[in-house]
């Protein structure tokens, strides 16, 4: 373990909080794009000590889910399965987002580490001196909070809630209260680590929360039971970490729940799989056409709107003529 850096009065960050720092942001940006099986005797073992460490009750239940969606699933009543979860039927789940929402929120007001972030943000700001606080959360944010929560979290949640109903991505707006996301704790973690270790504290809420983080993907605690997701089986990425795969879906859960991106933006599965033309040039959406059109090297389809009923001629263009500013063939395959 690395030695704890000098606390410095004045708030600037020395050379040993640069190391510390950078130590730091590789090992979460490490958990946070982890593929590796969880453990689950580690994870249950975790949740339990984090809830005595909150001098709670332990908690009732712990179920198992083979990704968010099945996560999302077994807060509502349904029980993980293997295989993807189906979109039920409009008329056999009324009120499911309405639900869904409700759990949520009494998950979040119970859960033992409701306002752990916002309490520890005052303090460790007042320890550092607003510079330092600024300084840390800025090198912090730059290897973190851009790659897996902008990018992952804030993109990615809406199509993963689509794919348990499709007026779920009405929720996708913000944090999910009550769900613990590593893409997003990945952050937070290594950002108050860093200035506890700076300060030369110690907080052991934030150790045992970070201690189940580290084996699982999505969370859901609360006083009366815990949900615990599975981490993705793949996550596939391009030459600027975006989520990206030319060949199939960029990230798969081990249930086989998957999604499918194209440099950044997640798309339908035939723009990967079978992006034809005369299905691109149906395509109302004009992003899913461009990403379609790149896919298959026939970039002249994305100008062609599904009600212009302009064919452009038949000189398709090879997917290695790509502009290059976009990516290569190589990086993509």
């Amino acid at each position: 373990m690395n030695a704890q850096p000098p606390r410095r009065s004045d708030g600037v960050l020395t050379e040993e909080h640069e190391a510390l720092i950078a130590d730091v942001r590789a090992t979460w940006t490490e958990i946070g794009l982890s593929t590796d099986p969880a453990d689950r005797s580690a994870a249950e073992r975790a949740v339990r000590e984090a809830y005595a460490v909150m001098r709670s009750e332990p908690p009732g239940r712990i179920v198992w889910a083979g990704s968010p969606v099945a996560c999302l699933r077994a807060c509502v009543g349904g029980t993980p399965a293997p295989g993807p979860y189906r979109l039920p039927d409009e008329s056999s789940s009324p009120g499911l987002v309405a639900e869904l929402r409700r759990e949520l929120r009494r998950r979040h007001r119970s859960s033992p580490w409701s306002g752990l972030e916002d309490r520890l943000a005052r303090r460790l700001r007042d320890e550092l001196g607003t510079r330092a606080w600024d300084e840390l959360r800025t090198q912090i944010a730059s290897r973190l909070r851009e790659p897996l929560w902008h990018r992952f979290g804030v993109r990615l949640r809406g199509p993963v809630l689509s794919r348990l109903d499709a007026r779920f991505p009405s929720l996708s707006c913000g944090h999910l209260g009550g769900v613990q996301d590593v893409w997003r704790d990945a952050y937070w973690m290594a950002l108050y680590t860093c200035a506890l270790r700076v300060t030369r504290m110690r907080d052991e809420r934030l150790e045992a929360f970070a201690a189940v983080a580290r084996h699982v993907g999505w969370w859901i605690p609360s006083a009366d039971g815990v949900v615990l997701s599975e981490r993705p089986a793949v996550l596939c990425r391009d030459e600027q970490e975006r989520l990206h795969s030319a060949t199939g879906p960029a990230l798969s859960w081990p249930d086989g729940h998957a999604l499918h991106a194209w440099h950044g933006t997640p798309v339908p599965e035939w723009v990967i799989t079978d992006p034809a033309p005369e299905v691109i040039r149906r395509e109302a959406d004009p992003e899913i056409r461009r990403c379609a059109a790149e896919s298959s090297g026939r970039e002249h389809c994305a100008a062609e709107s599904p009600a212009s009923g302009r064919r452009g001629g038949d000189r398709w263009r090879r997917p290695w003529t790509v502009t290059r500013r976009r990516w290569s063939r190589s990086a993509a395959s």
